[in-house]
């Protein structure tokens, strides 16, 4: 099976937007931002061709991405393809003032590279790097361009998936070169270097080698949360697809929807009410010195009630080791010393001392009920 770091991420946040991107290969209109973006690595693909003697000026550049971006802001829509454009000329602007220079001793070796990655014998992760770079010391450096806002923090960075994935197919096209992916933020001109760890990427193998075994078994369960907000999937999830409603169903569901909302928020409310009745009972009882009060035909009665929940083993060894029967309780169950007390091979005293080793939890219940053989709920306090 051929994975790539799209459809791994797209798995991990939802296996049913998997499906119906991969398998069921549903349509979708393209993200603006992407169109965006892959207009913007077009251009940065022409300043960076190795095939130039000299690096492009930044009226070139410029002029690479005008041609990239006309040929798909149809895509875009149509109040934000100004705003597109005039971000695009800028963050290219400033990163040509930044790069127009080469670094001495630093060239690149290849851009817009695609790379096939044998992955645990049966599977290939596929991917393609942006840019890769030599710099000084014959160290490899994979940078992958960002035309987002927001950016991570370098810890978050570090723990990058793509980046991991990036790594091992460096690794494994240039063995035994050092190798360094960066993440280029292209809006704030802001570059963030990672080296992965062994560990981390043991842990992304590990992450790939799950989600694997979950594609080939069809698992594809969707997993709601605020990424259901904007799916481009949306409309052909089960989970929010619109229902067929037979014509013979006489159901009026937006009165059921209704009333049970009203329902649960009167449930609430009452529960909220009972809990405060309950502590003013509570209360009255407390400064009454009673745990009883009756009124008006109800009755109102709190329990105080203790149940074993272990014991004293080092108090148990002493009564029970001389006696030679330790050994009949060593798990130190509620069951086994229940049984040994049942069992009449102790006399009273020494029985007395065994259940003085019991340790308890203490609960208070208050019933109210009417005044009668009628059973009411009992509530702790």
């Amino acid at each position: 099976m051929r994975i790539s770091y799209s459809r791994f991420s797209t798995y991990q946040t939802c296996p049913q937007q998997y499906k119906l991107q991969y398998v069921d290969r549903i349509p979708v209109p393209t993200a603006p931002e992407l169109v965006f973006g892959a207009a913007v690595h077009e251009a940065l693909k022409f300043m960076y061709d190795p095939r130039h003697l000299r690096r492009p000026t930044l009226e070139e550049v410029v002029q690479a991405f005008v041609v990239a971006w006309q040929a798909r802001e149809a895509e875009a829509p149509e109040e934000r393809r100004q705003l597109y454009f005039e971000q695009g000329v800028d963050m290219l602007r400033r990163h040509h003032q930044t790069h127009a220079q080469q670094e001495e001793g630093r060239y690149t070796a290849a851009t817009e590279m695609f790379f096939n990655l044998p992955f645990e014998g049966e599977h290939t992760l596929t991917g393609r790097f942006d840019r890769v770079d030599v710099r000084p010391g014959n160290r490899l450096e994979v940078v992958d361009y960002k035309t987002s806002r927001r950016m991570p923090t370098q810890q978050a960075a570090e723990r990058d998936a793509q980046l991991a994935i990036y790594h091992m197919a460096a690794r494994h096209l240039y063995p035994g070169q050092q190798v360094t992916t960066t993440l280029l933020y292209l809006l704030h001109d802001y570059e963030m270097r990672v080296t992965q760890t062994e560990e981390m990427l043991a842990e992304v193998q590990g992450d790939i080698r799950q989600v694997l075994s979950r594609i080939q078994v069809e698992d594809y369960d969707p997993t709601p949360g605020a990424h259901c907000d904007w799916c481009a999937y949306r409309d052909h999830c089960p989970l929010f697809r619109a229902p067929v409603v037979p014509a013979d169903l006489e159901v009026d569901i937006a009165a059921l929807l209704q009333e049970y909302v009203e329902v649960s928020e009167q449930e609430k409310a009452a529960g909220e009410r009972k809990a405060e009745l309950r502590a003013q009972i509570a209360h009255y009882l407390d400064r009454c010195q009673t745990e009883r009060a009756e009124a008006s035909g109800y009755v109102a009665e709190r329990r105080k009630m203790k149940r074993i929940v272990g014991w004293d083993r080092d108090r148990l060894r002493e009564i029970l080791a001389p006696l030679g029967l330790w050994e009949q309780v060593t798990d130190v169950s509620s069951a086994s010393v229940r049984a040994l007390i049942a069992s009449r091979r102790l006399t009273g005293g020494q029985r007395g001392q065994v259940e003085a080793a019991a340790q308890h939890s203490e609960t208070t219940t208050l019933r109210v009920r009417p005044v009668g053989p009628e059973v009411s709920e009992e509530h702790e306090e």
